[in-house]
Parts: structure tokens; C-alpha cells; sequence
């Protein structure tokens, strides 16, 4: 199992996941063109992708999911609801398939778990990945407004998450916003703050988990360092010291190997050590790949 951003924050979001031989995206916020670049940093052909998995209908995680479905001719996983929300951006001849909030489905060899989150969308969900032949368990929670019980107890057990560390929360105070949007963003249907985002960390730890990748950073009310600091600190009290990196908005992430990090969380490594021992390096830019076969 492979998972990447290929960007975000406010200005666009979207996961490529590889599992097994099962290639798709959660989420397409870019322009067809920008999420064909930025695959190919990844050294992924946007031919290999199979799916596209949508969360919600907020433009930052939709804007291109039309016209990549009709250019590759990917189908759309999608809620009901989702899709009426999103009917400006598609045609009528794109490839729909349909899920319910809580209920799991398939998308080749990828078993996903959809729960609903808290958030001021149609019909949003965090999902949860699995990848049946290994056991590995990928969870991608963003814009979660707060970790309600059904999202804590579906991201429990993950070997790695994609989690929203959306603001911090004196920065948001402090900004220009207007009351009421600072009240959307902090509120319990905006997004999830460093401290929250922290807090939830904790309580996913378990000997296996490969790492955290934080995501959806506010370009106004955050910075890649804080986001880091405060998840890194609070899970360094509970003797975690693995993987705890941050997705930015103008590029790619690096593309993490979650086999190879839960190998190493059960039986250490060179690189990477967890509970107690040495971390990994930082990896802070897009890393480009060899590309496909």
C-alpha cells in the first residue's frame, strides 16, 4: 500500500493511493492538467488510475473531478447527495457508482469504509482503506470539523493517516477573517485545529502505526512548522517519535510505503525508529519517482 498527496489546503486536495494493483484518488481539486503534472512527479500515469473517490462536494476537493472523469474515463464513487451538490461539474456522461455513508464497497482490490464526519457539506465522510491481501489499514480524514465517536472508532487501528491539522486556533483568532467565517473554520462543522488534530493522533497509537500525515493546512491561519510542532510534541509525550510529516498545497508529498513504515514501527530500523527511539529524516518537497513500467 502506497499513499501520497498530490496537494493540500484550500486551493485543492487529493490522495493518489496504490493497493496492490488497485490505483485511485480520494478527491480531484484540480484542474485536469494540474492533477496530470502532478501525478507525474509521482511518476504515475494518469492511465493507471482507476477511480476517483469523492469525500464531499467543496470545490477544494471537487473542481476536477468532471473533466477527469471524462477525460480518463474514471469512474466517480459518490454519495447521492454528493453528486446532486456537485451537478454543475458534470454532464451526464461520466461513469457514476454510487455509495451510502456507512456502508463499505469496493473499488478493485481496495476495501473502503466510508464514515460520515461532521462538517457543513451535502453528505461529507472520512474514509478508511484496506487493503485485504496485507491487513494494511489507511485512514484519510479531513475536514472534520471535530472526531466524533464513529470517526474515532473507524480510524482506529490505521498503520497510517491522512489527518486534517487545519488551523491554529490563535492564528485564526488573530486573522482578518470575519467573525462569522472564523466561527465556520473553528466551529464544529469547519475544520479540525492543531491541538485537535494532536489530540486524535493520541488516541490512534498503537505499536504498528507507520505515521501521520497532516493535511489541509489554512494558508492564512496555519504554518507547516506549527501543524508539526504541536502533533510531534503532544505524541512525543506518549513516546511516539515515527513519521509526523506535513502535506503542502503547491505539490506533491512524498510517496510513503506504508508496508515498509509498519515494518519498521514492529521491528525498527536504521531510518526510522518508533516509541521512544530515533526518527526518521523530514521529508518537506515533492520527491519525483521512477516513472512507470
Amino acid at each position: 500500500m502506497k499513499v501520497a498527496t498530490l496537494g493540500s489546503g484550500s486551493r485543492g486536495n487529493s490522495v493518489f493511493v496504490e493497493c496492490g494493483r488497485t490505483r485511485f484518488l480520494v478527491d480531484a481539486g484540480f484542474s485536469g492538467a494540474e492533477i496530470a503534472r502532478r501525478l507525474d512527479l509521482l511518476g504515475v500515469r494518469p492511465e493507471s488510475i482507476q477511480a476517483i473517490v469523492v469525500t464531499h462536494e467543496h470545490r477544494d476537493h471537487t473542481s476536477g473531478i468532471g473533466v477527469a472523469a471524462r477525460r480518463w474515463n474514471w469512474p466517480l464513487y459518490i454519495t447521492p447527495a454528493t453528486e446532486r451538490a456537485c451537478a454543475s461539474l458534470l454532464r451526464g456522461s461520466e461513469t457514476i457508482v454510487h455509495y451510502e455513508g456507512e456502508a463499505p464497497f469496493d473499488v478493485g482490490e481496495a476495501r473502503i469504509h466510508p464514515s460520515s464526519t461532521c462538517h457543513d457539506a451535502a453528505d461529507p465522510v472520512a474514509l478508511t482503506i484496506q487493503e485485504p491481501e496485507t491487513g494494511l489499514k489507511l485512514g484519510v480524514a479531513t475536514d472534520l470539523g471535530r472526531a466524533t465517536t464513529p470517526v474515532r472508532t473507524a480510524l482506529a487501528g490505521c498503520h497510517f493517516v491522512v489527518l486534517e491539522s487545519n488551523h491554529d486556533e490563535v492564528m485564526l483568532r488573530e486573522s482578518p477573517y470575519p467573525w462569522s467565517v472564523k466561527q465556520r473554520i473553528g466551529g464544529s462543522r469547519g475544520h479540525l485545529s492543531n491541538r485537535l488534530a494532536a489530540d486524535l493522533a493520541v488516541d490512534l497509537l498503537h505499536p504498528s502505526l507507520g505515521g501521520f500525515l497532516l493535511a489541509h493546512l489554512s494558508h492564512e491561519c496555519n504554518l507547516p512548522e506549527a501543524a508539526r510542532e504541536a502533533t510531534k510534541k503532544t505524541l512525543a509525550r506518549r513516546g511516539y517519535r515515527g513519521v509526523v510529516e506535513v502535506a503542502l498545497q503547491d505539490g506533491p508529498s512524498h510517496l510513503y510505503d506504508v508496508d515498509a513504515l509498519v515494518d519498521v514501527a514492529r521491528n525498527g530500523g536504521p531510518q526510522l525508529q518508533l516509541f521512544g527511539r530515533e526518527a526518521a529524516p523530514r521529508v518537506t518537497r515533492p520527491v519525483r519517482f521512477p516513472p512507470d513500467a
